[in-house]
């Protein structure tokens, strides 16, 4: 497994005038297996854009280019069915997670569903069990799985988020500043289970962060996104 990687990656967005502002300018990326980076930047710096790219879930326009290869092979767009081999290898864990999980589906059904969706297993009830073993591992509660979103706290719907990200065993976790609207001994708490849950696996892990003092606890290496397109800079 040789990880995630980027190619000349170039994005842009479209400006007041009508003319293109470069975000992303020609991005050459390789993150290894069990490598761990925090992202770091101020707001409108890149950090949204190349997240949306690594995830495919940008339109790239007629003046943008680049590719991104999963274990070397460049991953070619499609649909859902096309994707679902690379939607099982890259997860992401959002900043707002409540906003993302299914309003009408319970905590266990959020992370078992994707499981059978994705083709990681085809029975409901290894669907279930799986699901269970990552809901325990994350010290969730037996007494919600069976709540909604709107029944549960934010931290709740967070770890919840973690756990249907982690439960397809996935070799790239996208991880944007799930901490920021919890108060801070909770995302402490937060913080230090996953780390600890991720240290013993061969997962690339990329923490989208603009606080340095987060970076510090969650990566030794950094990359920096500050200044204008291209000028980034990699710290250890």
């Amino acid at each position: 497994m040789s990880g995630l990687e980027t190619r000349g990656l170039r994005r842009s967005h479209p400006g007041a005038g009508g003319e293109r502002r470069e975000v992303l300018r020609g991005v050459d990326l390789r993150l290894e297996p069990g490598e761990n980076v925090a992202l770091i930047g101020r707001s409108g710096c890149g950090k949204t854009t190349l997240l949306r790219a690594l995830l495919l879930l940008d339109s790239p326009g007629p003046e943008d280019a680049g590719e991104i290869l999963l274990d070397g092979e460049p991953v070619r767009r499609g649909g859902a069915r096309a994707l679902r081999a690379f939607r099982r290898a890259v997860q992401y864990v959002p900043q707002d997670a409540a906003a993302t999980l299914h309003p009408r589906r319970s905590v266990l059904a959020q992370v078992a569903t994707p499981l059978r969706t994705l083709g990681v297993v085809r029975d409901r009830e290894e669907a279930t069990s799986r699901a269970r073993r990552v809901l325990e591992s994350l010290e969730i509660r037996r007494e919600i799985w069976e709540s909604r979103p709107h029944e549960i706290s934010g931290g709740q719907a967070q770890r919840v988020s973690i756990a249907r990200a982690l439960s397809t065993d996935p070799s790239l976790l996208l991880v944007d500043e799930p901490f920021s609207a919890l108060d801070r001994p909770l995302a402490a708490a937060l913080r230090t289970d996953l780390t600890e849950l991720l240290a013993d696996q061969n997962v690339v892990t990329v923490w989208v962060t603009h606080d340095p003092d987060e970076a510090e606890q969650v990566s030794h290496l950094h990359l920096h996104l500050d200044g204008p397109p291209g000028a980034w800079r990699l710290t250890a």
